[in-house]
């Protein structure tokens, strides 16, 4: 799909999926995209169980290899994908469209600010209860598009274990118009550095 056809696309209301790292996604990326790091053993099986049945999809990767094989992968998982974007960001931006993007934050950072933040933890449940942050709230990936509007209005802090399952949780909750920023190195780096975890039920 050309650019012109991916912005007319949205316009009618579909999503870009971007398949890339989470850190290129966050430095640029199209407005409102989801992004979901390809890796085909398993992209099926994580698009059903994070994205609503229902989405009409466009697909961003790099190179464009990937992202023809990502469209017939979701497309044999049964969603509607209509193609991918021809070309690129370079593509994109040479076209003239607007970009976005999505604030990054290490742990130290988040230790510093963690009075004036929510941290949303994109791990599944049990892993929230071993160790988490404290005050940290559990949002699942699986859980996000339904749950975003619960979200806190104030500034949110997203983490997971390193970055790539609250890269897409942090991605739908600015979609929906949340202040979110990206934790990178999660909670790997959170426990390298010996600061502060809480161990308790998760919240429901």
């Amino acid at each position: 799909m050309t650019p012109a056809e991916v912005h007319e696309a949205m316009e009618a209301g579909a999503v870009v999926l971007d398949l890339r790292p989470p850190r290129p996604f966050a430095t640029e990326h199209l407005p409102g995209a989801l992004t979901m790091q390809f890796n085909r053993a398993d992209l099926a099986d994580r698009a059903e169980m994070m994205l609503p049945a229902q989405l009409r999809l466009v697909v961003h990767a790099e190179p464009e290899p990937i992202a023809t094989a990502a469209v017939g992968i979701l497309q044999s998982a049964g969603f509607a994908v209509f193609g991918f974007l021809e070309g690129g960001l370079k593509a994109w931006k040479g076209a003239g469209y607007p970009t976005e993007t999505l604030p990054l934050m290490d742990v130290d950072q988040l230790k510093e600010r963690l009075s004036e933040l929510t941290v949303i933890d994109a791990r599944e449940p049990f892993e929230h209860r071993h160790a988490h942050i404290p005050g940290a709230v559990v949002v699942p990936p699986g859980d996000a598009w339904d749950r975003a509007a619960e979200a806190p209005a104030g500034p949110l802090a997203v983490v997971c274990g390193d970055q790539t399952r609250s890269a897409y949780v942090a991605s739908v909750l600015r979609r929906r118009g949340h202040d979110a920023s990206l934790v990178m190195g999660g909670m790997v780096d959170w426990l390298d550095r010996g600061y502060t975890v809480e161990k308790a039920t998760a919240p429901t």
